[in-house]
């Protein structure tokens, strides 16, 4: 029975930490039209993910539906570039982009990790 408990208590820590962070493949970073300091992060996982360093806020806002599903806020101006540079650079040395973005307390790590680490 004590061996059921500790399983079952296994199973909920994983599920929470399946329901608090979301990792994903970056597929690709295009200007936004008429804006000089916004992309579209491309994702499977998201119909659009707006990387915007031009608002007075900087930060990502994650779209499904067409509405916002989840934010990001970035407080300082180089969070933003530095978002901007790794994807870019990453782009240009052919290595792939793992996004992981915290639901709950909006944090977002990117890596080079391989796809299949990324799901």
């Amino acid at each position: 029975m004590k061996k059921v408990i500790v399983l079952v208590g296994l199973l909920s820590a994983f599920t929470i930490k399946a329901e608090t962070y979301q990792k994903m493949p970056v597929l690709g970073l295009v200007p936004v039209e008429n804006m000089y300091a916004s992309f579209e992060i491309q994702t499977s996982k998201y119909e659009k993910v707006i990387l915007d360093c031009q608002s007075f806020v900087n930060g990502m806002t994650f779209y499904n539906d067409k509405k916002v599903v989840h934010e990001i806020k970035m407080i300082n101006y180089e969070d933003c570039s530095n978002v901007y540079d790794f994807i870019s650079q990453s782009n240009q040395d052919k290595k792939p982009v793992c996004m992981e973005i915290g639901l709950k307390d909006s944090t977002l790590n990117l890596s080079n990790d391989e796809a299949s680490a990324c799901q």
